[in-house]
């Protein structure tokens, strides 16, 4: 193998340990915000009285943000090593699943963090993803409510997801990787060292209160390509439809894999169309980074 494969390699068994130690430190920064944060009444004064009034509550809370933004980070460039490499080969269905199944839930639980800000831009993205999910036929206003819902109450369910169902249901089903990549004493210092000095240095953004006139309203950054998408498609196309085709392609690539042509006639229509669908999902990423990054610079 070459230099370069091995330093690949290397980093490509770093990431994991690392990411593993930012949702240690999420974990536990985030218990001790669960205990200033009420989840009903002004959620905007509370949050702003956590950063401002609590003792240190400013630290716990850029430390609890960068750490999960961190561990996301992570576990999608895990999980692109995977892709690119195309080792769902060599995945059995279930742990592919599983695995892209975590990465979708690590970006839901990053999305109720940012609608549980309660300033402008968290309610703008929990409507917005309200009517998305309104937007399904037939059902759209059952589903809805299973995740956010209008008036008081509107924090109350992505809180309840955000702090206790997903974080449990992610650690479960990344149960192997964690037995696998747990971090030992280094990773867990540097970790633990590098997202301090974030915290420390880097103070959190300013939020905007609810009833403040502003020009334009951003979403997360992993969501403004779906909300540029929505300013040209309908809700249903760009919210659910395109995502879900996305995902759905990602997850029946380990049903189609071939290690090579075969002389065989099916064998040949398997190996063009697994690697059709590989790179067409290449062109699509890179299709929605940039997306993301042109609105992130110029707006969506």
């Amino acid at each position: 193998m070459s230099d370069t494969g091995k330093i690949i390699n290397k980093i490509s068994s770093y990431m994991p340990r690392l990411g593993l130690s930012a949702l240690i430190l999420c974990l536990a920064s985030g218990i001790v915000l669960v205990f200033y944060y009420r989840p009903m009444g002004n959620v905007f004064q509370n949050v702003e009285e956590i950063t401002t009034l609590v003792p240190y509550g400013w630290f716990f809370r850029q430390l609890h943000y960068g750490s999960g933004q961190l561990f996301t980070i992570l576990m999608l460039l895990h999980t692109l090593d995977h892709f690119l490499r195309k080792r769902y080969r060599i995945y059995l269905f279930k742990e592919w699943v599983l695995l892209i199944f975590s990465l979708c839930l690590c970006f839901f639980v990053l999305f109720t963090g940012f609608v549980l800000k309660g300033d402008k831009e968290g309610f703008f993205a929990g409507q917005i993803f309200m009517n998305i999910l309104e937007a399904i036929p037939f059902i759209g206003g059952s589903v809805s409510k299973l995740f956010i819902v209008p008036g008081d109450s509107f924090f109350f369910l992505p809180y309840l997801y955000h702090c206790f169902f997903l974080p449990i249901l992610i650690i479960y089903l990344i149960r192997d990787h964690i037995r696998e990549w747990f971090p030992n004493q280094r990773f867990l210092l540097i970790g633990t060292a590098g997202l301090f000095l974030y915290a420390i240095f880097v103070r959190p953004a300013i939020d905007i209160p609810p009833e403040a006139s502003v020009a334009m309203i951003q979403g997360p950054w992993f969501f403004l390509g779906v909300q540029t998408l929505l300013k040209f498609l309908p809700v249903l196309l760009a919210g659910l439809i395109i995502p879900g085709l996305f995902v759905g392609c990602l997850l029946i690539l380990p049903v189609i894999k071939t290690d090579s042509p075969t002389r065989d006639h099916r064998g040949r229509i398997a190996y063009v169309g697994e690697n059709g669908l590989h790179y067409l999902l290449v062109v699509a990423l890179c299709f929605y980074g940039f997306l993301t990054l042109r609105a992130a610079i110029w707006g969506p």
